[in-house]
């Protein structure tokens, strides 16, 4: 759970003028305690997923960010986000062959301040959901330190964590099988058909599906509020 001292120091931020208008807004999303005992079903859930130059998240680059979000256990299509990220020292065969993404695909995209800044308008104070999420949530982070000096404030699920939780029970913090939670091979468990794979609007429509499917689970083994599905 983020900390309600860093929500007070970027509203503090706000109030002194530090920050722009439109992360403001963004933080005044976040006023007040979270209301933890909403219904699952009242939540607005959105699951996002990163492309980036490569997997050292202190050296790589965002080149892409998708999300899509649920309502009350829907996926809606028409709720959705992408956003490719200008950079000139990306486009080579290698990250064709990764992403497929083209050079002129990424000479056509945004700046990295105004993707960032799409980002968290899209997003509000909505409940994050990735694949792995931690490195995800560590790379948007390290865009918004580098333009406003704070990072993201919402509440944020791992799907991987999660299935592990759902399908191991209370002892699901014990070790398992290598690779035995890529989203592959829980794609492949929960009968998923693999579509659009390795962009980020692809992976993210496919981590929702997978989390639609965890939800439902969830509900049924007694999780009803986003408190217990955080586990706090």
């Amino acid at each position: 759970m983020i900390s309600l001292l860093a929500k007070k120091i970027a509203a503090r931020r706000c109030r002194q003028g530090e920050l722009p208008a439109n992360v403001c807004t963004y933080v005044k999303g976040f006023t007040g305690s979270p209301d933890l005992d909403r219904p699952l079903g009242e939540v607005r859930f959105v699951v996002f997923d990163t492309e980036t130059t490569g997997f050292n998240s202190a050296k790589d680059s965002v080149i892409s960010i998708g999300a899509i979000a649920l309502n009350g256990f829907r996926i809606n299509v028409e709720d959705s986000f992408e956003v490719l990220i200008r950079r000139d020292s990306v486009g080579d065969s290698e990250a064709v062959t990764t992403h497929g993404l083209l050079r002129k695909d990424l000479d056509e995209g945004r700046e990295e301040q105004e993707a960032v800044d799409d980002f968290i308008d899209y997003i509000g104070n909505s409940v994050l959901v990735a694949q792995h999420a931690d490195f995800d949530v560590v790379m948007i982070n390290r865009m918004l330190r580098k333009k406003y000096g704070f990072q993201l404030l919402n509440e944020v699920v791992d799907t991987a964590s999660l299935a592990k939780r759902l399908e191991k029970g209370p002892y699901y913090n014990l070790a398992h099988k290598s690779g035995e939670y890529r989203l592959d091979v829980l794609l492949e468990r929960y009968n998923i058909r693999l579509y659009d794979r390795h962009t980020a609007a692809g992976d993210a429509f496919l981590t929702a599906q997978l989390f639609q499917i965890l939800l439902a689970t969830a509900v049924h083994t007694g999780i009803r509020s986003l408190r217990e599905l955080l586990l706090k």
